[in-house]
């Protein structure tokens, strides 16, 4: 009945399109967001520590960082459509088989499910979005595509807190059900499938393998020697982390230099302000999802906030950082991204100092205050991508993407590590800082309130340290854009480039 009724209305195929993929889209970002609110609720009802109830948010980004790779293969594999409405439904399973998770393993096992729906749904959504609006119109779809990104995480913490609040832990994950449904159900009915090219595209299932299963052994064993827990099997595994990431550099090279197309096209690399812009993103990517994954636990936690409060306080945050993005953009069209970048590492990280100043007792309003200004610094470092891509020209199609591609895998990759990292830090130093306030004469629930606090303020310092490495990278790009060279000719299998009817190339940047 539903469906029938979908087609009685009159609307354009792109604006169906438009529908679909914008909620699928709003969904998924809006449910990152969620998550974080509530995972202190998580730690109650779980009695987890924080190093493995970080697991619940860091399984969930290292799925999509390994994901997202596959997403031109699958669609050329399998055409569009499929590939929209199969991710779509990965996510909604997974967010149900969230919402009755039963022990925190299992939860963090269903994550992952809701992982690989997650990762593919971003890439997907700008192909078929360009795919559907004229080229004379794809600016709009830029916008469109603007909105969900902007509006989910305003709205992603205060809803989020509310549910948690209201309802449960579970409905972090319950609220995804209707949007899911409601998303897949016009993707089914309105998307019309793309031709699919089975025997004219191969999946560099090495590179695949050696990079996720590199990346995982080295997110694991990080976050164990950072809270202390280094033991022999531990150092071998990160040994073996480290040489299955060796082991997919080279195999990338050796393709790329013969002309395969390789999972990720790593010559771009050669490019010194390329390269340093992207560490320039890894260390800030790092950095910022470390801090947005401690500030609930502080506000939740330690200062006994409701979910509901914690979520409006961060709010704030997202809030001041899609207002400075606009300026941001005219400021790097007017001077260069490369000052506008510079100063908004310089503020983040003088903003990451003052969190070390917060105690059990500080004021909502410089809590919101020291999170406005750390937003005002996210929305101008946003820059760094532009940065990055600044010594490649408009008509390099083949680089531009190669390069965009290449900036969404590293930040994919820093931001589990960022969270896995700095809770480890938070739960080693904790229980270091038990020990030496109790033979202060401290005891009891201050002591766990203040070990824990101290520790949160070693986090901050590190924060802000790495802000200003950040900065050190961005002082070793070249202030003036030089000549661009030719390059090489091959694209990343990643590079979600689709070919239309008047033979132009679609590309996703």
């Amino acid at each position: 009945m539903v469906l029938h009724s979908l087609s009685k209305i009159d609307l354009s195929y792109k604006w169906w399109i438009t529908i679909a993929v914008t909620l699928g889209m709003f969904m998924s970002l809006m449910d990152s967001t969620i998550v974080i609110v509530a995972i202190p609720q998580m730690q109650k009802a779980f009695g987890a520590d924080i190093h493995d109830v970080q697991w619940v948010v860091t399984i969930y980004m290292l799925t999509q960082a390994a994901v997202i790779p596959t997403a031109p293969y699958l669609t050329a594999r399998f055409g569009g459509k499929r590939v929209y409405v199969w991710t779509l439904s990965a996510f909604l399973l997974g967010s149900l088989l969230c919402g009755f998770a039963w022990n925190l393993p299992t939860l963090i096992l269903f994550r992952l499910i809701q992982g690989i729906g997650g990762g593919i749904l971003l890439p997907m959504v700008m192909t078929l979005l360009y795919q559907a609006f004229p080229l004379e119109e794809r600016g709009r779809a830029a916008s469109i595509m603007g909105v969900p990104l902007m509006i989910a995480p305003m709205i992603g913490p205060v809803l989020g807190g509310y549910l948690v609040s209201a309802f449960g832990w579970p409905w972090a994950f319950f609220i995804n059900v209707p949007l899911g449904i409601v998303a897949v159900v016009i993707a089914q009915k309105v998307l019309r499938q793309t031709s699919s090219e089975p025997r004219k595209i191969r999946f560099d299932g090495a590179g695949f393998l050696t990079a996720a299963s590199g990346s995982a052994l080295l997110l694991y064993t990080t976050a164990a020697v950072t809270s202390g827990n280094v033991t022999i099997s531990t150092v071998l595994l990160l040994c073996g982390g480290i040489m299955l990431l060796l082991a997919f550099v080279a195999i990338e090279l050796f393709k790329a230099r013969h002309g395969r197309a390789p999972l990720l096209d790593l010559r771009r690399f050669r490019d010194r302000t390329f390269t340093f812009s992207a560490l320039a993103q890894v260390f800030i990517v790092f950095v910022r999802f470390g801090i947005l994954f401690l500030i609930p636990i502080y506000l939740q936690t330690l200062r006994q906030e409701t979910p509901l409060q914690a979520g409006v306080v961060q709010a704030s945050q997202a809030m001041a950082t899609m207002a400075i993005l606009p300026i941001g953009g005219r400021l790097a069209d007017r001077i260069g991204p490369r000052p506008v970048v510079m100063v908004g590492l310089l503020v983040f990280a003088g903003a990451a100092a003052l969190l070390m100043t917060l105690t059990l007792t500080t004021p909502i309003w410089k809590i919101v205050g020291m999170l406005l200004l750390l937003g005002c610094a996210s929305g101008l470092v946003q820059q760094i991508p532009v940065a990055a891509m600044s010594r490649i020209e408009k008509e390099e199609h083949k680089e531009v993407t190669n390069g965009s591609t290449l900036i969404i895998v590293l930040q994919s990759t820093a931001a589990p590590l960022g969270v896995a990292v700095f809770s480890s830090i938070v739960q080693g130093r904790s229980q270091q800082y038990t020990i030496r306030l109790a033979t202060q004469g401290i005891t009891g629930e201050l002591l766990r309130l203040q070990s824990s606090l101290l520790a949160m303020h070693e986090s901050f310092l590190i924060a802000a340290l790495l802000a200003l490495v950040a900065l050190v990278m961005m002082c070793l790009v070249p202030a003036r854009r030089k000549d661009t060279k030719k390059q090489p000719e091959h694209v990343s299998q990643f590079s979600p480039t689709f070919t239309l009817k008047d033979g132009e190339p679609l590309k996703i940047v």
